[in-house]
């Protein structure tokens, strides 16, 4: 039986066919993927959860890794950055970090399990679409695996100069990282809201959506809580322009600072080392750790300047009524909204290495205002996306009422 669906990204309300046993649902309008059904199930959804909800346990609370040098040892944790980013009198960074590296995973994997796992046993309460829309929140924001990768780059800068060794937690930090990987391969978020409450099958004349489970509602349910998820609707974002703005012209004044400023200093015997984004990229190449170098060139230089170019870009469209290139335009809104966390693995590696390279008179480390002024980029820009409302863009072209729309076409089959 068809159902309703509104797509968040060009607000297009259309029917849903029948979901083949193989392949995907994409919104006729803007190609944004509704439904996917290839690779995904609730239970294995369910299992990498639990999964990566046990491993992040060892993972906080034991050694990452150990460094040698002349007869002097010292091991890290996940937490020792914190302490060190403290000490050293950056208290916003620390607590931007541990919120996104240590505290959200917990609660993004736990809120998951739990809505998962009710809804497996069959159980159903009024809790749960705000549990699972809390739970696709902070998917964004609980960052396991940036956090991995950050280890890795964090490895090879102190690696390449200090005997180093992965211990315990270390590998159970990689483990929980790649579950947080697959978990978000295998889950079918359609297909959980479906569980939580079925779809509309009718849309009445005016009807809007919400835009975090897309549920169509009626026109009086605007400025009301969604049924399904609780979450307050609107025909559009409020707001959504001037909030947008106001943060990316904050992302591009703090831009010199992040990358003129250093992010971090290394003292070896008496003599500083400053090191900038640029300086970092060159001393991963210098050391043969070219692939690292490419990944924090890319999410370091590239993704921060192609989300800012991008929103600015997309503010402009809306400002002035250019309505050309919508589908390369709503693309490029959802790319830059999935990178953008990405662009953590800078702050995430000085917060692994710079505690294990605290050797007194021999070495340290030193964290700058560049790496709380990149961070700041980063966040700003995050919330700058998910504060723009894409429909906007389609509202320059398409001022009309949204329309319900029969879309067999909109089925593409998965590739062979």
């Amino acid at each position: 039986m068809p159902t309703l669906i509104a797509c968040r990204d060009c607000g297009a309300i259309q029917h849903l066919p029948a979901v083949p046993l193989r392949g995907r649902l994409e919104c006729w309008r803007c190609g944004r993927v509704l439904e996917s059904v290839s690779g995904r199930s609730l239970d294995a959804a369910l299992a990498c959860a639990l999964a990566t909800l046990l491993l992040l346990i060892p993972a906080n609370v034991m050694t990452l890794m150990t460094v040698h040098k002349d007869g002097i040892s010292v091991s890290t944790h996940l937490a020792a950055g914190l302490a060190t980013s403290w000490r050293q009198g950056w208290p916003l960074l620390t607590i931007v970090l541990g919120l996104q590296g240590v505290i959200l995973p917990f609660l993004r994997f736990g809120l998951l399990s739990v809505t998962l796992g009710a809804l497996r046993l069959g159980w159903r309460g009024r809790w749960l679409g705000p549990a699972f829309r809390w739970s696709e929140r902070l998917d964004i924001w609980a960052m396991a695996d940036v956090v991995l990768i950050g280890a890795g780059i964090g490895y090879g800068r102190v690696a390449s100069q200090i005997p180093t060794r992965i211990d315990i937690g270390g590998w159970c930090l990689v483990g929980a990282a790649l579950m947080t990987m697959v978990t978000r391969a295998c889950l079918e978020r359609r297909a959980v809201w479906r569980m939580v409450q079925p779809a509309s099958k009718r849309a009445p004349r005016g009807a809007l959506a919400c835009t975090s489970c897309d549920l169509v509602l009626p026109p009086d349910a605007e400025g009301q809580r969604c049924p399904r998820c609780a979450a307050r609707v609107y025909r559009r974002r409020p707001n959504s322009m001037v909030q947008s703005a106001a943060l990316v012209t904050a992302c591009w004044a703090l831009m010199p600072i992040a990358y003129g400023f250093p992010m971090s200093e290394f003292w070896e015997a008496g003599t500083p080392h400053p090191h900038t984004i640029v300086n970092g990229v060159e001393l991963l190449l210098e050391h043969g750790f070219w692939p690292f170098a490419v990944l924090i060139f890319t999410v370091s230089i590239v993704f921060p300047f192609t989300k800012l170019i991008g929103l600015s870009w997309f503010l402009l469209s809306v400002r002035c009524g250019w309505h050309r290139r919508l589908r390369f335009k709503t693309r490029l809104y959802r790319f830059i909204d999935e990178i953008g966390r990405w662009s953590n693995l800078d702050p995430f590696t000085v917060m692994i290495f710079a505690p294990i390279i605290q050797l007194g008179q021999l070495a340290h480390i030193d964290i700058l205002g560049g790496s709380p002024a990149f961070l700041s980029t980063v966040v700003l820009a995050t919330i700058a996306a998910r504060a723009f409302d894409p429909r906007l863009l389609w509202d320059t072209a398409a001022p009309a009422p949204m329309r319900v729309v029969e879309s067999p076409a909109a089925v593409r089959p998965a590739q062979a």
